[in-house]
């Protein structure tokens, strides 16, 4: 039994099958060592489903594998992919075929598994964080070259994606070009009699071509760099085979001219070549396959009718017929309840504290899910962690479904909620020390429950804070933590009742964690960063306390700090023991 990763390309579709050992701790490593076949692919504008499904069983025959034995299915694919990974929104005409919802379907049926589709230069980005090329508080760019150019941007553990939609560098047009022509290794291969890239890259005379090549490279770096505020750049696909094959210097190549500015940049993007290459796309396609199995394993369908939120908190009431003085006495009122009822869930809450503790002081991270009201509130937790207490912003992710670049001002509008978190999750690299807190006030986002049995299957704590406490415990979190609110004056509306719980407990969790890692002295922070003048102002009021210095010399101290009020009180701390021993 294993899993199947298909990369559709525009004339060949390759494919590996990956055993359940092929995967350490969830992960898969070694894909190079995996049996890799290629057929001629037969879709063309005009092809049919079942020329699809037969190139899957010649795959499958390839392979030396029966229907029965595959698990599930994950497909790379050039392309805009729609959200929930079932069509092809836009590509290329010979993929019209996957332009239709039924082809999903029809091959679910046919191989009883299940079957997600996703962007190649996507599926290259979770085989990039797989092998840990993706990690940190930067910008990614991963740019995967072939035929043309494809291109993801991964930022701070994120798909980065404005509008809801794939960058699409490739598609920008300068003089009647495309950025995926100029930047084609197939048309640079072109330029030698036998199409052989290699040769290209190491043959003397094809200096010139090669020179012209790299200078276009580079400006079109440079250029996504300002666009999307990239720090680094990974290249993969078929050109990263090349230069491996050809044992060419192409990321020295590449920083030496990098090194050359435009105006608008302060620093070189950093340039990186994956020599995986294409394989990255069956690994990212092969690992969707393996994740979204497994997450089917573990889903709690609930019946949505009967929970408390969407019940009104009093059948009686005619809002629209009351006062403003009646409405807000009912919000206060109703408010007050559900802040009693919380506190029930306190020993839930410090048990999931204690829990956790080991793990995040061993460098995990705190990851938060939700869905639209909840996914917002998650994120404004997230990110004031690192201004108020000093926490690492790669250590407090927010995942909004949807995608969080447009979450401040748009809602989810395509049935996001009923997606699967899988790709967002596997581009994290989710590690066993880190914290999973999934948010549905009603328990039911598809969105949140996939993201939680993941993050559970990958060793990781999981948490589901929802509205109420199930009847029976479902599989796929280690701890649930009842908000108690009940039901809404507005039913159904969780951003009243079900929200101010939620920022509760997410406040609690969160703020005692930062306590139990030292950064509160007193009842002061103590490890904050000082990003502008109130902060400043409060950083030296915390100094003089503690160590009974005037304004100017708390000023001096941060300002040699870099502005950093726990790096001043490490410092203190390291001088008054000096002190002692003298």
């Amino acid at each position: 039994m294993g899993y199947l990763g298909i990369d559709i390309g525009g004339t060949w579709i390759k494919a590996v099958m990956a055993q359940e050992t092929a995967f350490a701790r969830g992960k898969l490593r070694e894909v190079s060592r995996l049996k890799e076949v290629k057929i001629q692919s037969p879709l063309k504008p005009d092809a049919e489903i079942h020329e699809l499904i037969f190139a899957f069983e010649v795959i499958l025959q390839r392979l030396e594998i029966g229907n029965q034995e595959v698990q599930g299915i994950g497909i790379s694919t050039a392309g805009i992919v729609n959200y929930h990974g079932n069509k092809v929104l836009k590509a290329a005409p010979h993929l019209n075929i996957l332009e239709q919802e039924a082809w999903q379907e029809v091959l679910e049926e046919k191989f009883q598994c299940p079957v997600t589709l996703i962007n190649d230069a996507d599926a290259a980005a979770i085989g990039l964080a797989e092998l840990g090329y993706l990690k940190g508080n930067k910008t990614i760019g991963i740019m995967s070259i072939g035929t043309g150019l494809g291109f993801s941007v991964w930022k701070n553990g994120r798909r980065w994606r404005p509008g809801k939609s794939l960058t699409l560098l490739g598609s920008i047009k300068i003089q009647q070009q495309s950025l995926d022509g100029i930047a084609s290794a197939s048309r640079l291969a072109n330029k030698a009699p036998d199409d052989n890239l290699i040769d290209i890259l190491t043959a003397p005379e094809f200096e010139q071509e090669r020179q012209y090549y790299l200078n276009n490279l580079v400006d079109i770096i440079n250029s996504a760099s300002i666009i999307y505020g990239l720090d680094e750049v990974i290249i993969c696909g078929g050109l990263a085979n090349a230069v491996k094959d050809a044992d060419y210097s192409l990321k020295e190549q590449l920083e030496t001219l990098l090194a050359t500015l435009p105006p608008e940049l302060d620093s070189p993007v950093k340039a990186l070549v994956a020599h995986e290459g294409n394989t990255l796309q069956l690994m990212g396609a092969v690992s969707l396959a393996k994740a979204e199995a497994i997450t089917q394993l573990f889903n709690d369908p609930l019946n949505y009718n009967t929970i408390a939120s969407e019940q009104p908190y009093n059948k009686d009431l005619r809002l629209e017929q009351m006062s403003t003085e009646h409405i807000l006495q009912t919000f206060f009122d109703a408010e007050l309840e559900a802040a009693d009822h919380l506190k029930k869930s306190l020993k839930v809450i410090e048990a999931v504290i204690e829990t956790a503790m080991p793990g995040i002081h061993a460098g995990g991270r705190i990851i938060y899910v939700g869905a639209g009201t909840s996914g917002r509130i998650a994120a404004m937790d997230a990110v004031e962690l690192n201004c108020t207490y000093g926490f690492p912003e790669e250590r407090a992710i927010a995942l909004i479904s949807g995608g969080i670049s447009d979450a401040a001002i748009e809602i989810e509008s395509d049935f996001e909620e009923d997606a699967s978190a899988i790709p967002e999750m596997l581009l994290l690299n989710i590690e066993p020390n880190d914290m999973v807190i999934g948010i549905s006030a009603s328990g039911t986002a598809k969105y949140v429950q996939s993201a939680l049995a993941f993050a559970k299957y990958r060793g990781a704590l999981a948490v589901m804070i929802q509205s109420y406490t199930p009847k029976k415990s479902a599989n796929f979190y280690d701890y649930i933590v009842p908000m108690h609110s009940g039901s809404e004056v507005v039913a159904g509306s969780t951003r009243m009742k079900a929200g101010t719980a939620t920022k509760k407990i997410l406040n609690m969790i969160s703020s005692t964690m930062m306590i139990r890692l030292g950064k509160v002295a007193g009842s002061y922070m103590v490890d904050m960063g000082c990003f502008n003048q109130k902060l400043v102002e409060r950083a030296c009021y915390i100094l003089k306390l503690l160590y009974n210095l005037n304004e100017q010399e708390a000023l001096k101290k941060l300002a040699a700090s870099k502005m950093q009020l726990g790096a001043v009180i490490h410092q203190m701390s390291i001088d008054s023991k000096k002190l002692k021993k003298v």
